[in-house]
């Protein structure tokens, strides 16, 4: 069994924001779980298995990658926190994924950094939510 460490968000604007299909591609995606722009959750990669998160990060190095990757679960969300349709499934997500890994710590892809965490703003409201859930 992997030691998760760390819920990793990937959100973005949705796909028809960007003026591209809604129907998303699972079957090369490195994310444990999608919540799509139309409000669907999909599990591409089961948990049991490591992730293969794209993290753009210039202060990683491929092996960093890697480790990260391992000890992490991936969520791909396809819109803005704020979207009132999407952010209850991200935070009944979440707060299931906490009731099995309750020492978690749950980051946005951008807020990842090798030497420090950069928080975000909408990140942090997102967190307190959760808190209030648990």
């Amino acid at each position: 069994m992997r030691h998760i460490k760390y819920i990793i968000i990937n959100d973005s604007m949705s796909e028809a924001s960007r003026g591209k299909s809604s129907n998303i591609r699972i079957d090369n995606l490195g994310y444990h779980y999608v919540i799509n722009s139309q409000g669907e959750m999909l599990n591409p990669i089961d948990v049991s298995n490591p992730s293969h998160l794209e993290l753009e990060t210039r202060n990683l190095k491929p092996q960093e990658v890697e480790r990260l990757n391992a000890c992490s679960i991936g969520v791909k969300y396809n819109g803005k926190l704020s979207d009132p349709r999407l952010r209850p499934l991200l935070l009944a997500l979440l707060n299931e994924l906490h009731q099995y890994y309750p020492e978690v710590t749950i980051l946005a892809k951008s807020e990842y950094d090798r030497y420090h965490i950069r928080v975000r703003k909408d990140m942090n409201q997102l967190r307190r939510e959760l808190s209030d859930m648990i």
